[in-house]
């Protein structure tokens, strides 16, 4: 019963090649230095809140494709779930297109198997590189198959963990961890776990953790290096896709929902990812400044904003991101100006008509607030788009919005009442 409420209560939200600049880190350069170093003894790679597996098996996937040679003689990757629901659902190794969303075609034909249905069984070679057991990072002990790990991956877990717990977990982490032992967590969230358990390190602008002094970066030659005990044969390094490569309609719809879930850090290096490879694309550069607005990072916000209206004059979506910023700011005057420009740019957008008739009202503009906000109303009758059409996450209740265009309609107005 007490596994049952776990399964219940817990959080498994994952999908093959997460955050693939990591596991590139980790080919390229994190385990041949750890080869290098010790060649004499296998590297140990944890899994910490693996969910359904998702996560140990694309390092698996991603060592295969690099490191063939060394796995799995040099190499074992434990994996562990406090959820023994997901940890079944792991061992089985049959995943849905849900958890494609991150892995390309070729890799998916590679290690998948389309079995009946729409459900795809990982092969056995890679399953069998990978052992799952139960693990609750909270405890004081644990199995001893996950002790003296080398590399931890600790990924889009201790998101969900206050300070206080997220600090005796990466003790517990520190304890289990070999005196080499590298810490992975997911890309924003290296400020919140940096509690002075571990010492941060950078390196190719990624962030990890070390147990003890950051050792320099060793210069490999792929065409070189060599592992003792095996073929003289080099390993090979293959540069694995990253998030930004990625299809574009499904990084955009992600980083909406993650604005939804107010997950910014997330959203924002998801954006920023996608748009050193794609910097062209206009949807990714509005919604990494509508990122900044909700963090109220005003002029990186603003910068972004101005710079789309500089390549697109009729961009409703930049106006407005302007009139937010400077509401938020406490510029009234400019608020309203850009408001009115994005309510003029397409009369039927019923959003920019509400925020019109909100700017005309922080005013005392009575008269044209009552206009604005009957014209957003009218747009309002029948079933409008959530959104008016708009790619911005604003997600704005339409009930409450009709609500108070009916009231501020109607209502004599009284002056420097405020947006609401």
């Amino acid at each position: 019963e007490f596994d049952e409420l776990v399964s219940m209560l817990t959080i498994n939200e994952t999908y093959f090649f997460r955050e693939a600049e990591q596991l590139s880190l980790l080919t390229s350069t994190l385990l041949p230095r750890m080869l290098e170093q010790a060649p004499d003894r296998p590297i140990r790679i944890l899994s910490a809140g693996c969910s359904s597996g998702e996560e140990p098996y694309s390092i698996a996937m991603a060592l295969l494709e690099s490191h063939a040679e060394v796995m799995p003689g040099l190499v074992r990757i434990v994996a562990g779930d406090i959820d023994q629901q997901v940890l079944s659902k792991a061992r089985a190794g049959i995943y849905t297109p849900f958890s494609f969303r991150g892995l390309s075609d070729t890799l998916r034909e590679r290690y998948f198997t389309l079995m009946q249905g729409n459900d795809y069984q990982l092969h056995s070679e890679v399953r069998r590189l990978v052992t799952f057991h139960p693990l609750n990072l909270l405890a004081s002990e644990v199995d001893r198959v996950f002790q003296d790990v080398d590399i931890v991956f600790f990924r889009n877990v201790s998101i969900y963990f206050d300070t206080a717990t997220r600090h005796a977990i990466l003790k517990n982490l520190h304890r289990i961890m070999s005196d080499r032992g590298i810490l992975l967590v997911g890309v924003a969230e290296s400020m919140a776990n940096d509690l002075g358990v571990f010492r941060l390190v950078e390196e190719q602008g990624l962030f990890y953790f070390t147990k003890g002094e950051p050792r320099p970066p060793t210069v490999l030659d792929a065409a070189k290096t060599t592992i003792p005990g095996l073929s003289a044969r080099p390993i090979k390094r293959v540069v694995m896709p990253t998030r930004g490569e990625e299809n574009p309609h499904v990084l955009l719809a992600e980083a909406r929902r993650l604005s939804r879930d107010k997950r910014y850090d997330e959203a924002g290096a998801l954006l920023r990812g996608m748009l050193e490879h794609r910097p062209e694309n206009k949807e990714a550069h509005l919604l990494l400044a509508w990122v900044y607005l909700q963090r109220r990072q005003f002029s990186q916000a603003t910068a972004l904003a101005e710079q789309i209206l500089k390549e697109d004059d009729w961009s409703r979506e930049a106006m407005l991101l302007l009139g937010f910023a400077a509401h938020w700011q406490g510029d009234r005057e400019e608020a309203l100006r850009r408001f009115k420009q994005a309510a003029y740019v397409r009369l039927d957008c019923w959003i920019a008509q509400y925020y019109l008739g909100e700017g005309h009202r922080a005013l005392g503009n009575t008269d044209m607030a009552r206009r604005a906000y009957r014209l957003a109303l009218q747009q309002l009758q029948g079933d409008p788009e959530p959104n008016s059409g708009l790619v911005l996450p604003l997600d704005l209740p339409l009930a409450e919005i009709r609500f108070l265009c009916e009231k501020h309609s109607n209502a004599t107005l009284a002056n420097g009442t405020g947006i609401q």
